[in-house]
């Protein structure tokens, strides 16, 4: 059962994570424009502009999950266990899904003025430091068995999210030379 509901919340994800991907590709675009016409605040401010834009719709997303998530199980699955654990799924999912624009458009932010091994080096570090640690931790230890799983990917998300934002504040990205 578990496995079924954490394929549908992919599928659910897959769709939350669409706006996020297309705006983010547009601030990678416009971080390397912007820096090869040597404007880099335009670009910090198209950066924060965009990872805003996905911020509102990820806070929308999050409320309408967090309100309706049998609802939205029910339009994939209405087997009636399914339904029950992949609704939990989601409402943890929301711990991430709501930082979806600091990590979707920052990250791109970064890859387009050229700096790729940070994003890279985080990305591994995020699955394989927090994630895997935790998922394999929180269900032993902690008695949240399934939901174990959940809260490492949720909290992965977030703490990639930080250390996005931290990077990009420090404006680190903009000094690099393509």
């Amino acid at each position: 059962m578990a496995v079924a509901a954490h394929t549908l919340n992919q599928r659910v994800e897959m769709i939350l994570f669409m706006p996020a991907w297309g705006l983010g590709m547009a601030a990678g675009v416009l971080a390397g424009q912007n820096l090869g016409a040597r404007q880099p605040e335009r670009e910090e401010r198209s950066g924060w502009l965009g990872t805003a834009l996905v911020e509102g719709f990820a806070f929308l997303c999050c409320a309408v999950i967090l309100l309706w998530a049998e609802f939205i199980v029910d339009v994939f699955s209405t087997d009636p266990q399914l339904v029950p654990v992949a609704a939990t799924f989601l409402r943890i999912g929301t711990a991430g899904y709501a930082l979806m624009g600091l990590s979707g458009v920052l990250q791109q932010c970064i890859t387009g003025a050229g700096d790729t091994v940070l994003p890279m080096a985080l990305s591994l570090g995020v699955v394989w430091l927090v994630q895997i640690p935790l998922a394999w931790a929180l269900p032993k230890y902690t008695g949240l068995g399934v939901y174990g799983v959940r809260w490492a990917i949720a909290a992965g998300a977030v703490l990639g999210a930080l250390a996005y934002v931290v990077y990009f504040r420090t404006g680190r990205w903009k000094l690099k030379q393509v």
